[in-house]
């Protein structure tokens, strides 16, 4: 903190709330041969006097709390410099019809049961259904039983396959 500011011929203008120093005064003017890193140099230190001057504003005007955890906040005014915005405030939009009459029965909106459940086996979240899915695909269900014993029997008495893997369809649409 070896720097003291030069003097200023207009004092900065503070707005705590906002975090915001405004320097009315103008930057010298460096002659033409300056070169672009003497005049970085000369804006980083101007930069750096305004942030000076806005920390020493913060810890005189400001209060300074303590937390119950120990650490220091420092209690910010309400902003007095009003922000421009875009585009206007937008308007609430009217209620349907639908609206007003579920409003006035009760109805609320049927929340989303999800995509995904939790299979207790391989302890992962998996899709309820579809590629990898918990109900079957490659990751469970017929996908895992990819070798099924044949019944010779069955074979025998159905012909070539025997029951064509009914049994397993009929195991699946029983879960």
């Amino acid at each position: 903190m070896e720097d003291v500011p030069p003097p200023q011929s207009q004092p900065y203008t503070f707005d705590l709330g906002h975090l915001l120093v405004s320097d009315p005064n103008p930057l010298p003017t460096p002659p033409t041969t300056t070169s672009t890193a003497d005049k970085e140099a000369l804006l980083a230190a101007r930069a750096q006097t305004c942030a000076q001057a806005l920390i020493k504003q913060l810890l005189t005007a400001c209060p300074i709390q303590r937390s119950p955890e120990g650490d220091l906040h420092i209690k910010l005014p309400d902003p007095t410099t009003a922000l421009p915005r875009e585009k206007p405030v937008p308007k609430e939009k009217e209620k349907t019809k639908w609206d007003k009459f579920a409003e006035k029965k009760g109805i609320k909106a049927k929340r989303k049961d999800g995509k995904l459940a939790f299979d207790e086996a391989s302890g992962e979240w998996k899709a309820k259904y579809g590629y990898k899915g918990k109900a079957g695909g490659a990751a469970g269900g017929v996908g895992q039983d990819w070798l099924v014993e044949v019944d010779e029997k069955a074979e025998k008495e159905g012909g070539e396959g025997g029951d064509g893997g009914k049994k397993a369809k009929k195991q699946k649409k029983g879960r």
